[in-house]
């Protein structure tokens, strides 16, 4: 239960409750994460979502989310992008630096 045992962790699987086809995030929180920091320091990080559970746009998810209990939750949508002035460009500056996702049937 230690965040600091996954320390170079190469790839991490997790489920996602849904996903929203208009900007590709996916909801995942705490209770089926097992630990909240798993899918931010993780090297490559891959989601499953049910096809079911693909829904339209944020104004959906919002409406979903909106009266559930939960201690953490957070939207999820690939790799950062960041470069500094010389153009030097870092990608999973703040989370993994690849997402590939699963969409099961």
């Amino acid at each position: 239960d230690d965040p600091h045992s996954l320390e170079d962790v190469e790839l991490t699987l997790v489920k996602a409750h849904f996903g929203v086809a208009e900007n590709s995030a996916l909801w995942v929180t705490d209770d089926i994460l097992g630990q909240r920091v798993a899918p931010f320091i993780t090297q490559y990080l891959a989601i499953v979502v049910n096809k079911n559970d693909i829904i339209t746009t944020m104004h959906q998810a919002y409406d979903r989310i909106g009266n559930q209990e939960y201690g953490f939750g957070t939207f999820i949508a690939g790799p950062s992008k960041t470069a500094d002035i010389e153009q030097s460009l870092v990608l999973g500056a703040h989370g993994a630096r690849g997402l590939t996702v699963f969409i099961m049937g």
